[in-house]
């Protein structure tokens, strides 16, 4: 089954649904939903968790899904396995009197629940932690009005330590046998040490060689501790002088608003209809394979700084125009979400890469005049 919020969705995934006749339920459905105990599950959004837990929660993995969405539990069973790793739980209030002497600087500060980088700061030394809190603080009140409870908690926060190290995201599933399959692997990079956004992330030949095995590894572990079968996730991992270290597991659902695809524009690899087809990708001939390019998504969004109800429009020509080899621009239409456009490119080198995260994306903004906004 496929459940979606009908917000953002990507095209693929529908011709997916309809090609393969899987059944769709929407957020607002009216329908009875029972899931069978070996039933296949994905979602579009973790806005479905909510409605899963309510009516399937005896479903051993909505159940796992609302361990793993809970970050201070995860972090215990990950602790398990990457041993002596710092993580703390505590509430929002006591997050801003606590006594931030004690803390291991660099750190890590999220709510418990969360969604994409929102309210993920990274706090390099003892002078920025005042700041980060207010930041943080600021993006739960924000946050309030846009996501429910079961995606961003507002009320617990969790510190850890910063893990040094490059970034992975992978798209995976659990088979039927509890063995796990990888669909994607892909490198985040970041504008400087401070940045925890989400505008690039990005694949080739080479980055699938550099981690699959060790991520196979650590993978299996996992599932030691959680049990799952037929079960699709989105996780992201550092690798570092410790190994590889879980950052976060996102339950159900694959890279978020369709940015899972890039892998389809890479290599040809469908991650919703591998998961329900129990396809595993032959990744050797894909490593050896002469195009060594990079393939990328890049995900615009209004800046932070701009009210989304200013907004007239966006220049996506001439935001089309900043990449050398579009694959994909997918325009999105959302009143509720900042990204204004995902598009999927073709790169020779990481230079691009670096000049498309600089991207000062105001200037593709058009504002409404002052004689409209009265």
């Amino acid at each position: 089954m496929l459940i979606t919020d009908g917000k953002i969705i990507s095209p693929v995934l529908v011709q997916t649904a309809l090609f393969n006749q899987i059944p769709i339920y929407y957020l607002n459905d009216k329908r009875p939903l029972d899931l069978e105990a070996g039933s296949k599950v994905l979602t579009t959004s973790e806005d479905c968790l909510e409605l899963l837990e309510f009516n399937n929660h005896h479903h051993p993995n909505v159940k796992a899904s609302k361990l793993v969405k809970n970050k201070a539990e995860f972090r215990r069973i990950s602790a398990s396995i990457n041993k002596d790793l710092y993580y703390r739980l505590l509430n929002i209030e006591d997050l801003m009197k606590m006594n931030k002497e004690s803390l291991p600087f660099p750190v890590v500060i999220k709510p418990n629940k969360g969604y994409g980088s929102i309210g993920v700061y990274i706090v390099q030394e003892e002078k920025d932690w005042e700041q980060a809190v207010q930041d943080l603080y600021c993006d739960i009140l924000l946050a309030k009005n846009l996501y429910s409870e079961s995606v961003i908690d507002s009320g617990q926060i969790i510190i850890e330590e910063w893990i040094n190290g490059q970034e992975y995201a992978l798209d995976c599933y659990y088979d039927q046998e509890g063995e796990p399959v990888i669909l994607n692997i892909l490198k985040r990079r970041f504008m400087d040490d401070k940045d925890t956004s989400d505008r690039i992330y990005y694949t080739s030949s080479e980055i699938i060689e550099e981690v699959k095995d060790q991520a196979l590894d650590y993978l299996r572990q996992l599932n030691t501790k959680l049990s799952l079968k037929n079960y699709p996730f989105h996780i992201e991992m550092r690798h570092s002088v410790k190994g590889m270290v879980p950052i976060e597991m996102n339950p159900l659902r694959f890279a978020g608003i369709g940015t899972t695809d890039v892998s389809y524009h890479a290599y040809g690899i469908n991650a919703s209809e591998s998961y329900y087809l129990d396809s595993k990708p032959d990744w050797n001939p894909i490593i050896s394979r002469e195009d060594q390019s990079l393939y990328g998504f890049f995900c615009a969004e209004i800046p932070n700084h701009i009210s989304m109800n200013l907004v007239d429009g966006i220049n996506h020509e001439l935001l089309e125009k900043e990449f050398s080899e579009v694959l994909e621009y997918r325009i999105i239409e959302s009143t509720t979400d900042r990204t204004f456009a995902v598009i999927f490119f073709k790169a020779d080198d990481i230079e691009e890469i670096d000049r498309l995260l600089q991207l000062d994306l105001s200037s593709y903004i058009h504002l409404k005049t002052a004689e409209v906004i009265k």
